[in-house]
């Protein structure tokens, strides 16, 4: 019997999702969230494996720079859904989750509308946008949840006591909610229980834990995903999906986490929150006329995600959404991974291949990879830039 019971909080306001896009579900925290980002982060440390075990090279093809082949998507989904037991449904038939979750609110959540507390979060502000006379509401930090995972079926013991693992790291590195990628919704786990698994404590040694038990996982039960693929690294390409990896591409780290630490706590992720903001980047940085920072002047800042345009202007394309690849999440000293403002940065080929930029010009931008690294180095130069400016410091926990 594998079980991990976890006491979280919310550090950072929390939106989870409800029946009205303008309200939080009063719950607080939901267990289909935080389920999507379990499996999110279990496709990533699965798809690191599998590109570092040169099992993972996508195709070029369509629309999309570079994406999975229909043989790689199949193998990630066997490993995730079959192996770890998060649930699978494929060409092969399905098989349910071989957990379960339960939340228990321990304090009440307090639910506030937005109102003054937007001008401090880029993203509240976003959300009010067009709103002003709806209710927007959140839940404020502090609330108290009790996070209980159970194994209650056995396949696969070493497989599913990773899954566990997986879920720690992934709360540990996004929030939950509206603006999870940006650290709303960051949940401090103040007490961590474990039966039938060991959990490091401390975030170096559990990121590492993680990624030597994944590529045991992958070289031992790959066979047991019929039409495993067997790659080649000779012509090393950008992976095709997001991954935790220890590679590099063009001298360039594939995934790398790092902590953001300065006096103040919430301010400093306030600061580090409001980086994505241009006009906020230049009251920091030295910009050029009519804030021409550098992402500005390359014409590198879809790297911060997709749609990025606003009445009309911004950056195009056919993709409805693309995510950013930089995640945020900050913890408190309560928390058990040690307080600070976590940064994950991760570099693939998933974007499209042309976007427009509509601004003073109408420009057409062409991606490929050399261009997705550029922008990849621009982005996090730039906010190493920021955060200095600032008076923080940026340390390097992985890899």
């Amino acid at each position: 019997m594998s079980e991990v019971t976890l006491g979280v909080s919310n550090t950072t306001p929390l939106l989870s999702g409800w029946y009205d896009p303008a309200l939080v579900d009063p719950r607080g925290l939901r267990t289909t969230e935080i389920k999507g980002v379990w499996r999110w982060w279990a496709r990533a440390v699965i798809g690191g494996s599998l590109y570092d075990e040169c099992m993972l090279v996508g195709e070029s093809e369509g629309g999309i720079v570079r994406r999975p082949s229909r043989d790689e998507a199949s193998l990630i989904n066997c490993l995730v859904g079959k192996i770890l037991g998060l649930g699978y449904a494929g060409s092969e038939g399905s098989e349910s989750s071989r957990f379960t979750l339960t939340v228990e609110a321990t304090m009440l959540p307090r639910v506030e509308r937005i109102g003054g507390i937007a001008r401090g979060y880029q993203r509240l502000m976003l959300l009010a946008l067009g709103r002003r006379n709806r209710n927007i509401n959140y839940i404020l930090p502090g609330a108290k949840f009790r996070v209980i995972v159970r194994r209650t079926r056995r396949e696969y013991d070493d497989a599913e006591n990773l899954a566990l693992k997986i879920l720690v790291l992934a709360l540990q590195l996004t929030g939950l909610g509206k603006g999870a990628r940006r650290g709303l919704g960051s949940l401090d786990i103040m007490s961590l229980q474990s039966v039938g698994v060991s959990i490091p404590r401390g975030l170096r040694e559990l990121v590492d834990d993680v990624y030597e038990s994944t590529l045991e996982i992958v070289r031992r039960y790959v066979n047991k995903c019929r039409g495993h693929v067997i790659g080649s690294c000779k012509k090393r390409a950008l992976p095709p999906l997001p991954v935790m990896s220890k590679s590099s591409y063009e001298g360039s780290d594939v995934a790398s986490i790092y902590i953001v630490q300065g006096p103040g706590g919430a301010r400093v992720f306030q600061d580090v929150h409001n980086f994505f903001v241009r006009t906020t980047r230049c009251r920091v940085l030295p910009c050029g006329a009519g804030y021409e920072d550098l992402l500005r002047r390359e014409r590198h800042a879809w790297i911060l995600g997709l749609p990025r345009s606003q009445k009309g202007t911004g950056y195009m394309s056919f993709v409805d959404r693309r995510a950013s690849p930089i995640m945020v999440s900050y913890h408190s000293e309560r928390n058990v991974f040690g307080p600070g403002v976590f940064m994950t940065f991760t570099m693939s080929g998933d974007w499209p291949r042309e976007l427009r930029w509509v601004g003073a010009e109408r420009r057409t931008i062409s991606l490929d990879e050399q261009r997705i690294v550029e922008a990849t180095r621009a982005a996090f130069q730039e906010f190493s830039d920021y955060v200095r400016a600032l008076g923080y410091s940026l340390v390097r926990v992985w890899p």
